[in-house]
């Protein structure tokens, strides 16, 4: 769905020959970008569909003052035009509502990016000095490269006019058209396409295509180089399984033809531009995942529907697609072989460990310095943890409620959805999980085995972090392996409690809090074991950081 777009008007409206005057209040519905990728010479053509007529439009544009010249409405100079901080102001003659009005500028797109990301546009070369051309936008940054209304909830449709060097391949997402052995056209007509990820184009001289099949109902082509290894890891059988895992869950793919995964050396492990999945081609490198190049390319097939058909209300909901894109591939993994899953769900207890922000932080920072404490926390609070205390089945009930067309979603819309599908009251659960302010501090508990003759007690308490509830188990083990696990229910009998457990047939002499990964809940480090203190767990892959996962 499309919102109206409200921006403020900032400084004084022109003059005109009697038509409506003030600000007017539009919804962007098609992006017209040419671009030259050496040059970086772009000219934007935006149109808008008038809701509340006027003389006026403000839009968001980071790079208004630099070189911008040639600003028409509707192909005739504006009488005014005025740069502000970070966006333009165009005046015209006034347009009625219910008419169509096409804005117009020539300028230099920045070669600039975000911090250390790829995030704007940037040229870089691979391991074997190929170039990389990448205009790519993120959470509230199509503005980088026209006039744009860049809130995240915002969808359109696009056209990409790509000059490139001879010998080079451009993509981006929509229909190709290979104008000439150096212009590209992309033609993006789909429902859905927000402005955060459909602005995206890789322009690349190595690639070698290959066609996977079908994976679902979906042609899928890869464009990779031979050194990276990664079109040979992709197994068509297991990723047509998860492919028809999320079409018979969660509706048709959302964008007409092909699936175009795309391979170069980018600062994430992956991007989910409608249609055509970016991913780096150093990804066969160490990881947490059990296999990175199936669960990152999952993870961004998860995104054509969570993040792109399905996109953000605002820029603080970030989570919720990152996680769903996560938890998705996670239970494809679980339900194809155990080990793997479980392996996906210690990664995030992982990533979790150190996290500076809440999932959805009151303080509201700047996304690129929180956006990787999501990745952990994201998928266990929001489904792990709830389908540990209901089910799996019911947990995707709720996801089915909220994905599968073109709309936007919120974390609370998100909540509301699981809550009517498992049957939870989760406000004071989401207070606690998800909203806050500085630093999370995730539970602690200890734990004390006391042993006896036919019934032995177990006591669990919290010794750090604020009251969080939820289900987990104890494992208790012997010296050869023996191992019993102990459900501990905070969620329903309260952090503290004593538990009544039939006496093992074996000495336990270890215990481990949360052995199946199923909470965001810690072994205290005061905790005793019976007989020897087990080890200090490690790191699943020392060193591994969730920001360099994928946006």
């Amino acid at each position: 769905m499309r919102t109206a777009i409200a921006f403020a008007l900032l400084a004084a409206c022109g003059g005109n020959d009697g038509g409506p005057t003030g600000p007017i209040t539009a919804r962007i519905t098609h992006y017209d970008l040419t671009f030259d990728v050496d040059s970086r010479a772009a000219h934007a053509e935006i149109t808008a569909a008038i809701d509340v007529g006027g003389d006026c439009l403000t839009l968001p544009f980071r790079g208004a003052d630099l070189q911008a010249t040639a600003l028409t409405i509707n192909g005739e100079s504006a009488s005014k035009i005025t740069f502000l901080t970070d966006a333009v102001e165009l005046c015209g003659s006034g347009y009625e509502a219910g008419t169509e009005v096409t804005f117009a500028t020539d300028h230099t797109i920045p070669m600039e990016t975000l911090s250390t990301s790829q995030v704007g546009y940037s040229v870089t070369q691979d391991a074997a000095g190929n170039k990389f051309y990448y205009l790519v936008s993120w959470v509230g940054g199509c503005d980088r490269f026209g006039p744009c209304d860049n809130r995240p909830d915002q969808f359109a449709t696009y056209t990409f006019h790509v000059t490139h060097p001879a010998g080079f391949l451009a993509r981006c997402a929509g229909a190709i058209t290979e104008v000439s052995a150096t212009e590209t056209q992309c033609d993006f007509a789909s429902a859905g396409g927000p402005t955060y990820s459909t602005f995206g184009v890789a322009v690349y001289p190595a690639w070698t295509q290959s066609s996977k099949g079908k994976w679902g109902s979906v042609d899928v082509v890869v464009y990779d180089r031979a050194q990276t290894g990664i079109e040979p890891a992709l197994d068509s059988a297991y990723h047509s399984g998860f492919m028809s895992f999320m079409e018979s869950n969660f509706g048709p793919y959302p964008f007409a033809g092909e699936l175009r995964i795309l391979t170069a050396p980018t600062y994430w492990s992956g991007f989910e531009h409608p249609g055509n999945i970016v991913l780096d081609d150093r990804l066969k490198g160490p990881s947490s995942y059990s296999d990175p190049v199936a669960h990152v390319t999952d993870h961004e097939i998860a995104h054509q529907w969570a993040g792109d058909q399905t996109t953000l209300a605002d820029t603080y909901d970030f989570v919720w697609k990152e996680a769903m894109a996560e938890y998705l591939s996670y239970v494809y993994e679980d339900t194809v072989d155990g080990a793997i899953g479980a392996q996906t769900a210690r990664a995030w207890k992982l990533f979790s460990r150190g996290a500076g922000f809440f999932p959805v932080p009151a303080e509201k920072p700047a996304l690129f310095d929180y956006y990787g404490d999501v990745y952990g926390p994201g998928p266990m609070i929001l489904f792990r943890q709830l389908e540990v205390l209901t089910s799996r089945d019911q947990v995707i009930a709720g996801l089915k409620t909220v994905l599968g067309s073109a709309r936007s979603l919120s974390v609370d819309e998100l909540v509301a959805a699981l809550e009517a599908s498992t049957g939870l009251a989760l406000a004071d659960y989401a207070a606690a999980w998800i909203h806050g302010t500085g630093a999370p501090v995730w539970p602690e508990v200890r734990v004390t085995f006391t042993p006896a003759a036919t019934t032995s007690m177990l006591r669990v308490e919290q010794t750090a972090g604020l009251e969080r509830r939820c289900k987990f188990h104890v494992a208790l083990s012997g010296d050869v392996g023996e191992r019993v696990d102990v459900e501990v229910d905070t969620f329903t009998n309260g952090t503290d409690q004593t538990l009544s457990v039939p006496t093992p047939a074996f000495t336990v002499t270890s215990t481990q809090v949360d052995p199946l990964s199923e909470c965001l809940v810690f072994a205290s480090p005061s905790t005793v074991a019976p007989v020897a203190t087990p080890p200090r767990p490690q790191p699943w892959v020392s060193g591994h950081r969730a920001p360099s996962t994928r946006p």
